[in-house]
């Protein structure tokens, strides 16, 4: 089988101008990309990938990798007779080292969504959302800003972490580094960059955007429900077994699935949603967020120059997150 083949239902297609993806939100976390992808994958011409994070190319942060070849790439992505656009939205790609380089050796014209947001709120949130992952065990975010030295040079490192350098909260919100980065291998007019501020202030605009940046028309979708609120586990050990033991999980549950002719059982759906909750708000402290926003002064500097706008930001950023702000 070509890398231009892959199933769509029963059959193989071999369009060239489908897969490899032609179309990528690569990052940053924490800023409204799940949000986007889930509305531009209710789009009749766009198929995004499942999982929505293959990580295919980030091989700089292999534990993050959903997928080891082109093989189980492909079998990411099931498009319809009406799909005119793969896309996938692995969110650590606009950090690696190397994913764009190799997303543009298999796929020379890909086009780039980014997505940015205030580096304070990014951090908390982000900090949250690796504890969460099971890659984070500093529950506290100060502390956890603080072992970033000592985690850069591979210390305190948690065992069940997949990708030491996420957690390394000095660098991953680097966003003119990684801006900078970018627009040295691809052009500008094949990149957008977006705002989860903006997004959040008229979702309907940005979603309109970049139907516009990827040349697909608009559905005319008004309704942009919220999607992926905060949450946390209520047993951390359940969320571990959920997270990281599927291929436990699938030894035992593959006879029965088979006899009964059936892709999923839907146990484990049930079981995390019942050990799910929202959490509440993120204290950030005035100091830690003066902290974070002088670290990253010359950064966000560098990033004003290659946008050539300003950047803004909603609200203080030493003001509290609320549960439910982030997108």
């Amino acid at each position: 089988m070509s890398i231009a083949e892959f199933g769509r239902g029963d059959a193989l297609v071999t369009d060239r101008s489908l897969f490899p993806p032609a179309a990528y939100i690569i990052g940053a976390p924490k800023c409204g990309t799940t949000a986007l992808a889930q509305y531009l994958s209710d789009h009749p011409a766009i198929s995004i990938s499942r999982p929505k994070e293959p990580h295919y190319y980030s091989k700089d942060l292999g534990g993050l990798r959903r997928c080891s070849d082109d093989e189980e790439y492909r079998a990411c992505f099931t498009p319809t007779p009406q799909t005119r656009m793969l896309m996938e939205a692995s969110v650590w790609y606009l950090y690696s080292q190397t994913a764009i380089a190799s997303i543009l050796e298999a796929r020379p014209d890909a086009r780039f969504i980014v997505m940015l947001r205030d580096p304070v709120r990014m951090l908390a949130s982000l900090h949250r959302q690796l504890l969460r992952a099971l890659d984070e065990d500093e529950p506290d975010f100060e502390q956890a800003w603080n072992l970033s030295a000592e985690r850069a040079r591979g210390e305190r490192i948690p065992p069940g972490c997949r990708a030491p350098s996420t957690l390394v909260y000095t660098k991953t919100a680097a966003f003119g580094e990684q801006l900078e980065r970018l627009f040295s291998l691809v052009p500008r007019d094949r990149c957008l960059v977006l705002f989860q501020e903006e997004m959040q202030a008229d979702t309907a605009k940005t979603y309109r955007r970049a139907l516009d940046f990827l040349g697909l028309e608009d559905d005319g979708r008004s309704e942009f429900p919220r999607i992926n609120e905060a949450r946390r586990s209520r047993s951390r050990s359940l969320h571990y077994l959920i997270a990281r033991g599927r291929p436990l999980r699938e030894a035992f549950s593959r006879p029965v699935k088979r006899m009964l002719g059936r892709n999923s059982l839907g146990v484990m759906r049930k079981v995390d949603a019942w050990n799910t909750a929202k959490l509440g708000s993120i204290d950030i402290s005035p100091d830690l967020a003066r902290t974070i926003t002088e670290h990253y002064a010359e950064d966000n500097r560098k990033l004003k120059e290659l946008l050539r706008t300003g950047v803004h930001y909603a609200d203080d950023p030493a003001s509290p997150i609320r549960a439910g702000q982030t997108i």
